[in-house]
């Protein structure tokens, strides 16, 4: 470690700086305070291996004595927070500002629409012990720290005080429902229900058409959609209140017009549709891709969207409807929500619209958290921190039921659109279609903001569409200019910049991938090279 740098949310001009954990450890232990980093899994390994090297010992739980700390770390190693009862009695909180804005320094300064955006510097450059920092450096660091702190002001003075963006969607949700209202909508189910809800669970729909797939495509047009998630929790039929079990297939009544099913079946894709079931966990299927044949049965949890959908996308023989849950169901439970955060979308700029968004779209993952919370821990092994599994530790759900529902009734959306211009359909993600041009009508309701309706992204020249997540289109920058957009998952944006049509070459690698890599001390990020697997 070679330079740090801390401000006050309230004062984010004047940037603190050190050389040094030592000179670090000593400043920020003067007084009690919540201190942010952006990317606490980097920056606070360098905090935990001081604090072991100097005495201090791991504690799990919120009681801490002098010389004790703890931290929330998830299963997958995602950093929240580190909390350290110094020997001088005071208490540091350590955050992670990445959960508060789930972004890049330089998209959170593009976002809020601060004066000046993040720097550069070279990463890679030898700096021995005792390196002093030079103007260039020194600007950099500044930058970093007072963009994330002037954000952080911002969302704070808007009552965003939780440890993550969707806590604080849910903490502004309940406030507008009453919370007794909301324990009441949104009872807590057991255990066993749960899980059994969750099974039904999916993500966004993201598909290349094989019939595009690794070839160049020609010109085409890219659609989103309008704040996809919160468009469905406005006027869909959602789920509420304490299900019921249903025996075989339940059936949809006026009290209960929703249900979750577990069926049992074989399918094949019918000619000139889509596919739009995965299957995770199975030896025989590839969990990633969507099928167009199963021949062997599988046993799989859906909602009644889902299902609908399915049947019309595949030819199903359905060997037993194995029982599921019915729901009541409920329309405008977000209304008053989603309509005071698309307000202040529409008529703000800058912060106040980048805070509208991040609750716009963090609520509906709130419901679906995992009840189990078990973390990891640190510990000093080899001289260098490692992260082992704690003791279990659960938590109760929210309403698992709402984000199935809202999920699938985003992916309805996608790919019954998708299929309706299946002649000129090549690629969705989640809230967004990539055509052909076409010179019929797009068979979309095309508005810049109207929510729900589709809004005209941009056009390309040409696009290489290889995969989910692995594209390169070719667009026009400005008239006369035109340029690769590319995005290819695990691939920076540094080096994702400079990929071509031509890079498109299985096993082609790229240099400038940094990884970080646990040492004595904290972490260092090291090159590895990005291989392309086509």
């Amino acid at each position: 470690m070679w330079l740090w740098g801390i401000c006050d949310i309230e004062n984010p001009d004047d940037v603190r700086a050190g050389p040094d954990i030592e000179s670090f450890i000593n400043f920020v232990s003067r007084e009690k305070s919540v201190t942010y980093f952006h990317n606490l899994a980097f920056d606070g390994s360098f905090i935990i291996d001081y604090l072991f090297r100097h005495g201090y010992t791991h504690r799990q739980g919120r009681d801490l004595i002098k010389g004790q700390f703890s931290t929330l770390i998830s299963q997958m190693g995602k950093f929240y927070s580190i909390t350290v009862r110094w020997f001088n009695g005071r208490t540091t909180e350590f955050r992670d500002s990445l959960k508060k804005l789930p972004m890049s320094v330089s998209k959170v300064a593009q976002a809020f629409k601060l004066p000046e955006g993040k720097g550069s510097i070279n990463y890679m450059l030898d700096r021995p012990r005792g390196w002093v920092a030079t103007p260039e450096e020194r600007d950099y660091l500044r930058r970093d720290v007072s963009i994330v702190a002037r954000a952080l002001r911002l969302q704070i003075d808007e009552g965003m005080t939780r440890l993550t963006v969707g806590a604080d969607s849910l903490a502004q949700y309940k406030q507008l429902t009453g919370l007794k209202n909301f324990t009441r909508i949104f009872p807590v189910l057991s255990e066993s229900m749960d899980a059994e809800i969750r099974s039904a669970y999916r993500g966004g729909f993201t598909y290349v058409d094989p019939r595009h797939q690794n070839k160049l495509t020609g010109a085409g047009t890219c659609y989103d959609v309008n704040s996809l998630y919160p468009s469905v929790m406005y006027d869909r039929v959602l789920p509420y209140g304490d299900p019921l079990f249903a025996e075989g297939l339940p059936v949809a009544t006026e009290e209960f017009p929703l249900f979750i099913v577990s069926i049992t079946f074989i399918a094949k894709i019918k000619p000139n549709h889509i596919p739009c079931i995965q299957i995770k966990s199975s030896a025989f299927f590839m969990a990633t891709e969507y099928q167009t044949n199963i021949n062997e049965p599988v046993t799989l949890m859906c909602t009644n969207v889902d299902l609908a959908l399915w049947r019309e996308h595949y030819d199903m023989e359905i060997l037993s409807y194995n029982g599921g849950w019915r729901f009541h169901g409920i329309v405008g439970v977000f209304k008053d929500y989603i309509d005071k955060w698309m307000e202040v979308k529409a008529n703000s700029d800058g912060g106040l619209r980048a805070i509208a968004k991040l609750h716009l779209n963090s609520l509906y993952g709130k419901f679906a958290t995992n009840p189990n919370v078990t973390g990891k821990i640190p510990v000093m092994e080899d001289d260098v921190i490692k992260l082992v599994t704690g003791e279990q530790e659960t938590r109760n759900p929210v309403y698992t039921a709402m984000g199935v529902f809202i999920t699938a009734y985003a992916r309805d959306v996608t790919i019954r659109a998708a299929q309706e211009h299946y002649d000129t359909f090549i690629y969705a993600d989640t809230d967004s279609l990539h055509l052909l041009d076409d010179s019929n009508p797009v068979r979309l309701t095309v508005h810049p903001s109207n929510l729900g309706e589709w809004k005209r992204e941009y056009s390309f020249i040409d696009g290489m569409f290889v995969r989910a997540k692995c594209y390169t289109e070719l667009v026009t920058i400005k008239p006369g200019l035109w340029g690769y957009q590319t995005h290819i998952a695990g691939l920076p944006d540094n080096i994702s910049s400079r990929v071509t049509f031509a890079d498109y070459v299985n096993g082609r690698t790229f240099d400038g991938k940094l990884l970080p890599k646990r040492v004595p001390g904290g972490i260092v990020l090291h090159d590895v090279k990005f291989t392309l697997n086509l």
